[in-house]
């Protein structure tokens, strides 16, 4: 069967069931942002890679060199933060086309050296290839965390809160944008372009509040929801009034014709964080919030309940998975 037929949870179950082996220094593996190896009493390792492609994550009718560098690095850092870790040293793969002039090459490594350096990454090696066609990136990143503040997605709770870092649907309307006007000066342009990992937030979160699941935002709030519910056998409630929406989001998707709510629970590529605690940490988010942008959208359910969006006018409907299809 081909694989857009099974969809990528069923391929990620194929593969996970038949190539990976339990390891017990290997605390978590294929299913979650970043895999993690316990190399010492004190130190966990996290281990994580991922690839952009042109055509596929990108289009060079609107993304520079420099761009593509940095959002290639951007997609491997926030799997870090994921985590709770840090990173700190990454391999580069570049497939490249023959038609590519080494000055763009440089610009690339430019870009992913430039959002590294930020947060104390270093380029330490890599590969070469030709590409028969288009560009490709993948970066493979190796991060520590401490083995008290690590997170993964598999411990939410029934009743749990779902939050999320930032504001939401700021890349894809800013993605939308330059495909409809190819360029221009426009701020949420950035959050696309040049997106920032969530790597201090995280700390910060890991270190004052008991996170039972957590995970980036790559493919969008909607799907993100989707991975974690499946994960722990669970279903969500989303407040639509609580989804925090920047007015630059808003403004822009009414330049844009499009609905402000479609944007925030579609939006991938953002790298904020989706995560869920216990109602017992209610009393320390408003210190949290002093350092943190933050917001609580809902409440963790039973998996019967499935997943469904709460609106303004108190009704309820299904949540569709929507966002970044990887097949």
């Amino acid at each position: 069967m081909k694989v857009n037929q099974i969809g990528e949870f069923s391929l990620i179950e194929s593969i996970k069931k038949k190539i990976f082996a339990k390891d017990r220094q290997v605390l978590v593996n294929i299913g979650d942002d970043a895999a993690v190896i316990k190399s010492s009493p004190n130190r966990l390792l996290v281990f994580t890679t991922d690839t952009l492609v042109e055509k596929v994550h990108f289009d060079l009718r609107y993304f520079t060199f420099e761009e593509v560098g940095w959002k290639a690095m951007t997609a491997n850092l926030s799997d870090i933060a994921a985590m709770g870790g840090l990173p700190k040293y990454a391999l580069v793969t570049i497939g490249l086309p023959k038609s590519i002039e080494s000055e763009e090459v440089l610009s690339l490594y430019r870009g992913m050296n430039k959002i590294a350096r930020r947060y104390d990454c270093k380029i330490i090696g890599g590969d070469t290839t030709l590409s028969p066609r288009n560009l490709f990136v993948t970066i493979a990143l190796l991060g520590e965390v401490e083995p008290g503040l690590f997170v993964e997605r598999t411990e939410a709770q029934l009743g749990d809160l779902i939050c999320v870092t930032g504001n939401l649907g700021e890349s894809k309307a800013g993605l939308e944008y330059l495909k409809k006007y190819g360029q221009g000066d426009h701020l949420l342009l950035r959050k696309h372009l040049q997106p920032y990992p969530r790597i201090q937030q995280a700390r910060i979160l890991v270190r004052n509040l008991k996170i039972t699941s957590m995970i980036d935002i790559s493919d969008g709030l909607s799907s993100e929801l989707f991975h974690l519910t499946w994960e722990n056998g669970l279903g969500a409630a989303v407040y639509e009034d609580k989804l925090p929406l920047s007015p630059s989001c808003r403004k822009l998707a009414s330049i844009l014709n499009l609905s402000p709510l479609s944007l925030a629970l579609s939006s991938g590529e953002e790298y904020e964080l989706l995560f869920t605690i216990g109602k017992k940490e209610l009393k320390k988010i408003d210190s949290i919030k002093r350092k943190v942008n933050l917001s609580i959208i809902g409440e963790v359910v039973d998996q019967s309940k499935g997943i469904r969006l709460v609106q303004r006018s108190g009704k309820t409907k299904e949540l569709k998975k929507t966002g970044f299809v990887h097949f």
